[in-house]
C-alpha cells in the first residue's frame, strides 16, 4: 500500500536526541505520507535537514510556548494539521500532553516513561543505545527501522562556502580538506580541555586537513583558548547558525568531538567521525565502519546517562587524561 496518513514525532530536547530522531522519521516515512517533526528552536535546523520530514513544527518550550498557556497555544497551533498519530521518542510528560492536547488520537511512547499517562500504546525500551530506541517505536508503527540520516539545505551550503572564506581568504575552494572540530557540549563534563584539541589541530594540519572549530555562540571563548595554544591557524565558525554547520560538517574530511549534538550530527550526515566520551557511555552508540567511539575507561566512567556541570569527583580524568596522540591515532584509522 502506497503511503497514508500524517504523523507527527514529539522530540523537543536537545540537539543529539533530534540527530537520533531522524534515523524514525525516515523510518515512518515509509508508511505516512507526510511525517511533521516538532522540535525546540535551536533543533530546528537539524529537523529541516532530515530529508523525509515533511514539516517542522517549532515548540519554544523555554520561550513563548512556556507554562500552562503557551502548551495550549502549541497544541491549538499542531491540531490544524488533523495528526493521525504521534511518536513520542522524548519521554517528558509536556511532551505527551502537547500529543494528547492537540487531539492525536494515537499516541505512542516508552512504557513507563513519566509522560506515558497520555499515551495510548506503550512499548518497552530497549535496554540499547538511543538509536536502538527509535527502532522499537518504528516497529510499533508496523515499519522497519532506518538509520539516521541527514542532508544540509542548498542554501546552508552556500552560507558555509562564504562562512569559511571570510574565516581564511586564502581558501582554495574545494581543494581544501578540512577537519571539523565539535568543542562545545551542552554539559561542560563532556568537554574535552582546549589544550587537547589545540594539540589535536595541530597533528591534523601536519597532516594535510585545516581545522575548522565549530559550536555555538557560547563557545567563542573556548575557541580563542584552543586557537591560543594552537601552533596551527584554526577557521573559528563557532557561533553560526546549526544549518551552516550542519554543512560545514558535511564538507569536511573528518570530524572529531564530545557526545555532543553536532558530533552526532555528523556522523548522520555521513562523515568519518572520532567521538570522545568521558562521562557518559560509549555503548549507548552504535558505530559505523568509519565511525569511532573513543573512551579511556576509567573505573568511575561512565557516571552519567548525559553529562554534568562538575565532575563528581573532582578531577574529570576521563576526559583529561585521554591525550592527544591517543585520539590522532583514531583519526589516521577512520580516514585509510
Amino acid at each position: 500500500m502506497p503511503p497514508a496518513g500524517r504523523v507527527l514525532v514529539v522530540q523537543p530536547a536537545f540537539l543529539g536526541d533530534v540527530v537520533f530522531s531522524s534515523a524514525l522519521v525516515d523510518a515512518l516515512a515509509d508508511r505516512f505520507a507526510e511525517v511533521d517533526v516538532c522540535v525546540t528552536p535551536r533543533a530546528r535546523d537539524v529537523a529541516l535537514a532530515m530529508p523525509r520530514a515533511a514539516r517542522v513544527q517549532v515548540f519554544d518550550k523555554r520561550g513563548v510556548d512556556s507554562g500552562a498557556l503557551g502548551l495550549w497555544r502549541a497544541a491549538h497551533r499542531l491540531q490544524g494539521r488533523r495528526y493521525d498519530a504521534a511518536a513520542l521518542p522524548h519521554r517528558s510528560p509536556r511532551s505527551a500532553l502537547l500529543a494528547a492536547l492537540a487531539g492525536i488520537p494515537r499516541r505512542i511512547g516508552f512504557r513507563g516513561a513519566p509522560g506515558s499517562w497520555f499515551y495510548t500504546e506503550r512499548v518497552a525500551a530497549p535496554d540499547g543505545g538511543f538509536v536502538q530506541r527509535e527502532a522499537a517505536l518504528a516497529r510499533a508503527f508496523g515499519v522497519d527501522p532506518r538509520p539516521m540520516r541527514l542532508l544540509p539545505r542548498p542554501e546552508w551550503v552556500g552560507a558555509a562556502e562564504e562562512r569559511l572564506r571570510a574565516a581564511d581568504g586564502q581558501l582554495r575552494g574545494v581543494s581544501v580538506a578540512f577537519a571539523s572540530l565539535c568543542i562545545g557540549s551542552e554539559w561542560e563534563t563532556k568537554i574535552w580541555p582546549a589544550q587537547h584539541f589545540a594539540s589535536l589541530a595541530d597533528g591534523l594540519a601536519e597532516r594535510g586537513l585545516t581545522p575548522v572549530l565549530l559550536g555555538g555562540p557560547r563557545e567563542k571563548a573556548l575557541a580563542e583558548a584552543v586557537q591560543a595554544r594552537a601552533g596551527t591557524q584554526c577557521l573559528d565558525t563557532t557561533g553560526n547558525e546549526v544549518g551552516e554547520a550542519l554543512a560545514i560538517l558535511a564538507r569536511s574530511a573528518i570530524c572529531i568531538g564530545g557526545d555532543s549534538g553536532l558530533t552526532h550530527a555528523a556522523r548522520a550526515l555521513g562523515v568519518p567521525t572520532v567521538a570522545l566520551f568521558g562521562p557518559t557511555d560509549p555503548r549507548a552508540h552504535e558505530m559505523g565502519a568509519r565511525q569511532r567511539a573513543v573512551a579511556l575507561g576509567i573505573d568511575c566512567s561512565p557516571c552519567s546517562a548525559h553529562g554534568q556541570r562538575r565532575c563528581p569527583l573532582g578531577h574529570h580524568r576521563c576526559l583529561r587524561d585521554l591525550t592527544a596522540d591517543a585520539v590522532l591515532q583514531h583519526c589516521e584509522a577512520v580516514l585509510a
